[in-house]
């Protein structure tokens, strides 16, 4: 017996069974959520702060990263280095050390000279140069630069300078120190420079270029004195390098004081044949701070021959070498001079002749000149060969040949004086090749200047102009006025051209100067020739009431002229000339002003000894031919003002000599900060520890104010349940909220 289906296909409509589930399933009714408001507040807040402190859990991570960062940073020691990330920051070098050993580095303060400032600063840089260095010591005297054989060399070498003479300036010794270095082998360069910073130092010098590529940076080292206090004599002025014997010589000390004022005596003092100075006279001086002061001697009874002496100032100061200044002057018979003159001369050239010669002192023999009076016509004629100078008043044209003799005479050590006048006539027919040579330009034309024109110097610097200084501003020259004068010009080429030394009121050259061979030529434009009374006359100058000043005029444009036999004061450093007018002496002997003695050539062709060893100031004597028929002459050596001029300039006028970024020391400490940084580098230990001090700081106030316990939870509890009482109004009766909030629900609540 067995069971079967007739229709088994049908059995598969079982399968429908499964559409009522599914129908259950779709159509069962799903629950709805309820949410208390409250509830729903503080989810939101949760969510709220759980962003918040998200955000400020990651600031403060960073926090702690950078902190921990830069302390390991700062541990590494950082460095900055001034060329580069260099490797070999401790190695050799080559280093070059320019030291100013001028006068006014002996200027002393605190009981240390400058220069002694110096050298202890120096001795600070050889401890801080590494192993195997070079080092090369170069000063202001003119000693060879060359690297020393070790650095105790180099510093025995320091230890060794004094303050001498100055024979080149910084920036020559610093150009000097560049090229010395730029040969060294040494990859690592350093130049240091050792100065004043002081007007003498640095005046006239253009300012200083950066250093080139591949050359070393300079740091500059200030050694100057912060309150200095000194008194100085500054300048001599003479009233003739070469007197008549029983004249007085007069002698004008220029005098200047730093610090407050005070009171100390100036003396004069003549040296006698015994080698001993002999005072003269003294006189006391009221220094004051504020300007120079002028202190006048009279000194008379000069025996002839060469006389020497000085002008001292009693006691000592901060600075020796300025407390006195040498001179030499030239005792002995007028000079003779040949005077010129238009037809007839003895009128024409008396009033010139007054002026240099005064009847009373040309009888009592005390006459600085023997003059000659000549027409200028026969100025060809007479021989010139006994006379030290020729002086043409209103020469007319002269012939080709006059000027041709005068240009070799003066050429041979004499001297010219020509005043211009109205004979000089036609300025193309006065000008000539000739007579260029001699003057040193030309004629151009007659300047006439009815009213207001005058003789009005600029500056007294000139020798010719330098006896004005003891007047100043008191010159009267407009009482003297000028209608009349020649516009001469100067010729093109600056070695053949006269200088101007004074000029009139309208600009145009009064007096010019220039130097022909081994004498002087003197072109005065107006004339002094004619007579107050003469209506063709020029100007006043030797008319007017009481006309001192044309006196002087007269007297220093030919002095100026005629006194080029010898260079008897010169400057340190610079060479003196000294006229024998001997052929049988082969050599002479020289005696410096710190008793050494050293031989001197005499050129047997022109009769002359050149002295070229001069940095030593003071007084020199020159001996030749023995003691017996022998010559014996002098020569005095002064220091240029420069020389002892230590006052500092300003900042600004520093800074522009020193050049744009350049680096200037004072002390041991800013030395040694300053190599380190060039060598090694600047670190940056103290820049980093205190970033690692702020992120530290940052990260304790952040923590404090994200971990502080929160007082408002009071206020969020009353703020939910304002918000409750808010969606009470819009969805019924506001449930009861429980006393203790619970944990917040999940978002679905079964129905």
């Amino acid at each position: 017996m067995g069971l079967s289906f007739i229709t088994p296909m049908l059995l598969g409509g079982a399968a429908l069974m499964a559409v009522p589930i599914v129908l259950h399933l779709i159509m069962r009714r799903k629950p709805v959520p309820h949410e208390f408001p409250a509830l729903r507040f503080l989810r939101d807040r949760a969510v709220a702060n759980r962003r918040r402190l998200r955000v400020s859990h990651v600031f403060l991570l960073l926090l702690r990263m950078a902190a921990l960062t830069l302390l390991a940073l700062a541990l590494a020691r950082p460095v900055l280095r001034g060329a580069g990330w260099l490797a070999d920051g401790e190695g050799p070098v080559a280093a070059a050390l320019v030291i100013d050993t001028a006068p006014r580095m002996a200027l002393r303060e605190a009981n240390e000279t400058r220069l002694e400032r110096a050298a202890k600063l120096a001795r600070v840089l050889l401890d801080k140069l590494p192993q195997g260095s070079k080092v090369a010591v170069l000063d202001t005297a003119g000693t060879t630069a060359a690297f020393s054989p070790s650095s105790a060399a180099a510093g025995a070498r320091i230890d060794r300078l004094t303050a001498s003479a100055q024979a080149a300036s910084i920036p020559a010794v610093i150009a000097e120190a560049r090229r010395l270095l730029a040969g060294s082998e040494l990859a690592r360069k350093e130049l240091y420079v050792f100065t004043d910073c002081s007007h003498g130092a640095w005046d006239n010098v253009a300012s200083q270029p950066e250093p080139a590529a591949g050359e070393p940076p300079v740091l500059f080292i200030d050694v100057s004195a912060a309150h200095p206090r000194n008194f100085s004599i500054e300048a001599l002025d003479l009233s003739g390098e070469r007197i008549s014997a029983g004249t007085s010589l007069a002698v004008t000390a220029s005098a200047a004081r730093a610090g407050p004022d005070a009171s100390r005596a100036v003396a004069v003092e003549v040296l006698g044949r015994d080698g001993m100075y002999v005072r003269r006279a003294v006189k006391p001086v009221e220094w004051k701070a504020a300007g120079p002061v002028q202190v006048d001697f009279e000194v008379a009874g000069l025996e002839p021959g060469t006389r020497q002496g000085r002008v001292v100032i009693e006691g000592s100061d901060d600075l020796e070498a300025d407390n006195v200044r040498s001179f030499t002057v030239e005792v002995g018979a007028a000079a003779k001079v040949i005077v010129a003159a238009p037809r007839p001369a003895a009128r024409t050239a008396a009033l010139l002749v007054q002026a240099i010669a005064p009847t009373a002192l040309a009888k009592a023999g005390k006459a600085r000149f023997e003059p000659e009076v000549i027409d200028v016509e026969s100025l060809g004629t007479v021989s010139w060969d006994a006379v030290q100078g020729i002086v043409l008043l209103d020469p007319p044209p002269l012939p080709p040949q006059t000027w041709e003799a005068l240009e070799r005479w003066v050429a041979g050590g004499r001297g010219l004086v020509v005043w211009l006048g109205p004979r000089a006539g036609n300025a193309e027919r006065f000008n000539t090749d000739a007579s260029r040579r001699v003057l040193g330009g030309d004629l151009v034309r007659v300047w006439r200047s009815p009213e207001g024109n005058y003789l009005a110097p600029a500056a007294l610097d000139h020798p010719i102009m330098a006896a004005y200084r003891r007047v100043g501003d008191a010159v009267p020259w407009q009482d003297f006025p000028v209608s009349r004068h020649w516009e001469f010009k100067p010729a093109e080429a600056a070695a053949d051209a006269a200088a101007t030394v004074a000029v009139y009121r309208n600009g145009l050259p009064a007096v010019l100067d220039r130097t022909l061979g081994g004498g002087n030529v003197v072109v005065v434009t107006m004339p002094v020739s004619l007579s107050a009374s003469d209506p063709d006359a020029w100007n006043t100058l030797a008319t007017g009431f009481e006309p001192w000043p044309f006196v002087i005029l007269a007297n220093e444009t030919l002095l100026h002229a005629v006194d080029t036999s010898d260079d008897r004061n010169v400057l340190a450093g610079a060479p003196a000339v000294l006229h024998i007018d001997r052929r049988d002496m082969p050599a002479a002997i020289v005696s410096t002003p710190a008793g050494d003695d050293f031989p001197a050539a005499v050129d047997q062709k022109r009769g002359t000894i050149t002295v070229t060893t001069t940095q030593v100031p003071g007084n020199y004597t020159v001996r030749a031919g023995g003691d017996i028929g022998g010559i014996t002459k002098g020569f005095s050596v002064n220091l240029p003002p420069p020389a002892t001029d230590f006052s500092r300039l300003s900042d600004d006028a520093l800074a522009a000599v020193l050049g744009p970024g350049h680096r200037l020391a004072k002390s041991a400490e800013e030395i040694v900060r300053d190599v380190n940084r060039e060598r090694v580098g600047s670190e940056l230990f103290p820049w980093v520890i205190v970033l690692v001090a702020l992120a530290m700081a940052a990260d304790w106030i952040v923590a404090n104010r994200f971990y502080a316990p929160r007082e408002g939870a009071e206020a969020e509890r009353a703020a939910a349940a304002e918000f409750a009482a808010e969606e009470s109004h819009a969805v019924g009766p506001p449930p009861v909220p429980p006393a203790v909030p619970p944990p917040v629900p999940s978002p679905e609540v079964p129905a």
